[in-house]
């Protein structure tokens, strides 16, 4: 039996945002409730850390199943209440060259959030579900099936705390397991053991794997200070780098879908 135990979870209200941790989660097949719930949007497109770097200092926090706080270094918080009634379906945007119907929350939030982003910027959420489809092989398990959220490949991250103390041991100076951004994080007692389990059952929660992950430009930006660096990817590229990869090769973490609705705690095991 293969030991394992839920050490964080973690939530991105906002895609590209701050994470938080939290106690426990409610899972759906469409990723942890509350999690990548809407998207920062500047001409059009969905956007994260990679196209708009100042989104490393944006927070958000569920208050209430209604109520979103956002708050920014040096400035005052936002309430957003996404119960209002006054937002407006925007057209369209292409997210992998699908159609993607969106509604937008406003034009407070996106006073507050362009004078601190720096950009021109909107806030906006799914309009109910869609079809997600990413156009690699990869993630064939779950194409077609609906989604609410911005999620980029599927709807889960999951890392292994043994993995990165690995990966620790090959650096001079450590990094924390926030530049690879989970939203599980598991203890395996083993290095990479992830990357080969097909089943993920917790005592309240069945996930499946769905593919290795490949990582960013992003996991080499410190997610406090916003100074970029060469690390993990250098390290990481001699010996967790595979030919063909679908994003550059390099591996770090999985990508996991829960197989029917649940719910996840710290401190649970691997059943």
């Amino acid at each position: 039996m293969i030991q394992a135990k839920v050490t964080d979870l973690l939530l991105y209200p906002i895609k590209g945002c701050r994470g938080y941790s939290v106690d426990q989660a409610a899972v759906t097949p469409m990723g942890l409730v509350g999690d990548r719930e809407f998207a920062v949007i500047k001409d059009g497109e969905r956007i994260n850390q990679k196209q708009l770097s100042s989104m490393m200092y944006l927070s958000a926090v569920w208050k209430s199943a209604e109520y979103l706080e956002l708050s920014f270094p040096g400035t005052s918080n936002f309430e957003l209440n996404c119960a209002v009634s006054s937002i407006k379906t925007l057209d369209k945007i292409q997210v992998y060259g699908s159609d993607l119907s969106i509604q937008d929350m406003g034009d407070d939030v996106a006073f507050w959030l362009t004078e601190r982003l720096g950009a021109e910027v909107r806030l906006a959420r799914t309009n109910g579900a869609t079809p997600w489809f990413l156009p690699v092989p990869e993630f064939v398990s779950v194409h077609g099936k609906p989604q609410t959220k911005f999620v980029d490949a599927a709807p889960i991250l999951l890392t292994n705390t043994e993995s990165l103390d690995d990966l620790n041991a090959r650096l001079s100076d450590e990094l924390p397991m926030n530049r690879f951004r989970p939203n599980i994080v598991v203890d395996l007692l083993e290095a990479y053991k992830e990357d080969s389990l097909e089943i993920f059952n917790f005592p309240s929660l069945n996930l499946e794997s769905v593919a290795i992950c490949e990582r960013c430009t992003v996991t080499t930006t410190d997610q406090e200070t916003g100074e970029v660096a060469k690390e993990p990817l250098r390290t990481l590229s001699k010996y967790r780098k595979r030919a063909d990869g679908y994003a550059g090769g390099i591996m770090f973490g999985i990508y996991v879908t829960a197989i029917a609705d649940g719910k996840l705690a710290i401190g649970d095991n691997l059943e």
